[in-house]
């Protein structure tokens, strides 16, 4: 092979190579932004079998603090939902998530405290406490999308 041949060879397999890497990079985006949007999916699919235990719809009194559980463990994760670069494409979040970090953050970690101790008063089995213990949550995520969310 000349030299020729080998330098448009490495361009063009250089080329692949970036390309491979850049479309990795958009796939990236795209799946930080569905995981995210699974998590919160969950969120309010454990809000809402709670809320039918508490209204006695459905469930049992039992079922709560496990539900309640896994709304503390999606709210001490919700900070790590939103990477950098995963603000484009099919999302309801809003720039200031990233243009305003202190903010943010404050507003996560509501929703991560406000769920945590949520799970505790459901752990006690007190439903009167456990329903103020999930209004404190509700509040919590209105923090978030008041500031944080595009008008649904």
């Amino acid at each position: 092979m000349t030299p020729f041949i080998r330098r448009i060879a490495a361009a063009g397999i250089a080329a692949m190579v970036a390309s491979i890497g850049f479309a990795g990079f958009a796939d990236a985006d795209v799946n930080a932004i569905k995981y995210r949007q699974n998590h919160t999916k969950a969120l309010g699919s454990h809000l809402g079998a709670i809320s039918a235990v508490m209204k006695g719809e459905a469930g049992k009194p039992e079922h709560v603090a496990g539900h309640a559980a896994a709304v503390a463990g999606i709210g001490a994760i919700a900070g790590d939902l939103f990477p950098a670069g995963s603000g484009e494409g099919k999302t309801g979040a809003l720039p200031s998530i990233w243009e305003k970090p202190g903010e943010f953050e404050k507003a996560w970690m509501a929703l991560r405290d406000a769920s945590a101790k949520f799970a505790e008063v459901a752990a006690g089995g007190d439903m009167k406490a456990t329903g103020a213990a999930m209004g404190t949550v509700g509040k919590s995520c209105g923090g978030c999308h008041k500031n944080f969310r595009k008008k649904q």
